[in-house]
């Protein structure tokens, strides 16, 4: 008896509507576009209406009866392609920092069950740098004792990237060496942050700074420290090496080396 109950029970919950998976993309660089995607099933209810919403303001709705079906609402950083849009994927044009925030997918069923189902994600856009981080400093101006006082600088990007510094391979942990500043606020909501390190004098050492901008983005910037020698000024800007720049900026400098001894060629 209790095993028929239980499969009845069973059944019947199968048939009801139900959200399957709601899936909102966690980042999103500004610029790109979003995909927004609400799996579910209906049992034997009929669809009356997809809708959704960002922190509780609807921006689409997806409602089979109407012609078209399909209609969006204007709302401040949304923008629906409704070419690719339908009752399960919403598509976002080029996102900005404004599209941030919860997004809820909700589905609603006709007559008689009337049932409403929903689920819900967060995404957050991301502006990136447009280069790596800074390493500046000068032995003659910036030596504190028997240190040597380092800054590193991010580029404009939201949220602001959070910097960190190593040694030798080896991350720097200790406060003791290393220089806090307040972020530095910027137009549009973009950020810039510095963090400055201390590292003793007289020997020859390799210091990276890295700057990560949420999980999606992480870039560095080395420099070779040794002597009288910091990756800083024009004259030992070779020294400092990023990941992404480095091969651009070598050939940049090596490229306006040649032009000045072609011109004062041309001018002897």
């Amino acid at each position: 008896m209790y095993f028929v109950i239980i499969l009845s029970l069973l059944i019947k919950e199968s048939l009801l509507l139900r959200i399957v998976r709601v899936s909102v993309p966690t980042y999103r660089v500004r610029g790109q576009p979003a995909q927004l995607d609400c799996e579910y099933e209906l049992g034997d209810d009929t669809l009356y209406s997809v809708k959704w919403y960002r922190d509780n303001e609807e921006f689409y709705r997806y409602l089979p009866k109407y012609d078209p079906p399909k209609h969006a609402y204007k709302l401040d950083g949304i923008k629906v392609d409704l070419s690719k849009s339908d009752d399960r994927h919403v598509v976002l044009h080029q996102v900005t920092l404004k599209s941030s925030g919860l997004y809820r997918c909700e589905v609603s069923a006709e007559a008689p069950s009337f049932a409403s189902t929903a689920g819900e994600g967060r995404m957050d856009v991301i502006y990136l740098p447009r280069e790596g981080p800074r390493i500046t400093g000068n032995e003659q101006e910036n030596r504190v004792g028997d240190s040597l006082f380092l800054n590193c600088t991010s580029g404009r990007s939201y949220p602001g990237a959070v910097l960190s510094w190593d040694i030798d391979g080896e991350k720097v942990t200790d406060p003791n060496l290393l220089v806090q500043y307040p972020p530095i606020q910027h137009a549009h909501g973009l950020v810039s942050t510095a963090l400055g390190l201390l590292v003793p004098t007289g020997k020859t050492m390799q210091v990276k700074c890295t700057a990560r901008v949420a999980p999606a983005w992480r870039e560095g910037s080395e420099a070779v420290v040794g002597n009288s020698q910091v990756a800083d000024s024009k004259e030992a800007m070779l020294l400092v090496r990023s990941s992404a720049v480095a091969s651009t900026l070598s050939i940049t400098l090596l490229t306006l080396f040649l032009l000045q001894i072609l011109l004062t060629q041309s001018e002897t």
